[in-house]
């Protein structure tokens, strides 16, 4: 099917030639003639095209269209089709919002062309919502590990502090040793133990509630809406870093671990105390030796 178009006429023979000529072209064509059932319709059916008759009973086209734009997320196109050829009826159903207004009898040839332009538009605007949307998306990701940067972190500083985002426990997550990886198997390979420990603290949180951050190098910040269980996902983050594989040079292996501050005290809206309690637990751990979890 090229596209599901929705006709809606009070009149059974406009509807029985658009249905047939449309659906010669390979359209998947919905016919109503009730107006007020067509706003019920348009909600079920969710078409691509709708042809709309200006002038039916009880509720008209100018009506259904206005009630229907009156949606803002609202984003299907709408062709006019009337009996009508005053130029103030024209104008005034383009300003309402439609695409296009076609006078009856329409040609089928500039019907069908019509048709096809609206389409066109209509999926030129769909896959720029969809790439905007990805750009969007793409604005706030690390490149390299897929996990929040610090551009989203401030927004959610700024949700924090509104009381919008709440969040209970946070951890500081660090490689240990990075450096030495860097320098003994290269920045290739370095790149790839970031991203592994990144789908290792991913794995172990709650996509719907939990955040996870890449704060700086191979530095991992976690929020946790939880903070009941943070000990115990610190833990199982850091054994399954200890048991990691990662394709190094031939004949060559290396073990990997990482060392984690953990915080459950801190002052929910401010997010510099959050980072700070965690980076503070996370030194504890590094001043201790490494490999392990420091609870503050």
């Amino acid at each position: 099917m090229n596209g599901r178009i929705l006709i809606i006429d009070d009149e059974p023979h406009n509807l029985s030639i658009l249905r047939i000529f449309l659906s010669s072209l390979h359209y998947e064509v919905i016919t109503i003639e009730d107006g007020r059932e067509a706003l019920k319709s348009v909600r079920e059916t969710m078409p691509d095209l709708i042809l709309l008759d200006v002038m039916m009973p009880e509720i008209t086209g100018f009506e259904i269209c206005k009630t229907l734009l009156a949606n803002h997320e609202f984003d299907i196109p709408i062709i006019f089709l009337s009996a009508n050829a005053q130029k103030e009826d024209l104008l005034f159903g383009l300003r309402l919002g439609a695409v296009d207004y076609l006078t009856k009898p329409f040609d089928l040839d500039v019907l069908e062309r019509k048709v096809e332009i609206a389409l066109q538009q209509k999926a030129k605007v769909r896959n720029l919502v969809k790439d905007n949307k990805q750009l969007a998306k793409l604005v706030y990701v690390d490149a390299l590990t897929g996990l929040y940067n610090r551009a989203y972190l401030d927004i959610m500083s700024r949700q924090m502090k509104e009381g919008i985002r709440v969040f209970k426990a946070a951890m500081m997550v660090d490689m240990d040793y990075f450096k030495d990886i860097n320098d003994n198997y290269g920045h290739l390979v370095g790149d790839q133990v970031l991203r592994e420990v990144a789908a290792i603290i991913l794995a172990n949180i709650s996509a719907e509630q939990d955040l996870a951050f890449r704060y700086g190098g191979d530095e991992y910040l976690v929020l946790l809406q939880d903070g009941d269980n943070c000990a115990d996902i610190a833990d199982r983050i850091i054994r399954a870093v200890d048991v990691m594989r990662v394709s190094l040079a031939p004949q060559k292996t290396m073990n990997f671990s990482v060392s984690i501050g953990v915080t459950n005290d801190f002052d929910p809206t401010s997010i510099m105390q959050v980072i700070a309690q965690a980076d503070s637990a996370l030194l504890g751990a590094k001043n201790n030796g490494r490999h392990q979890i420091k609870m503050r």
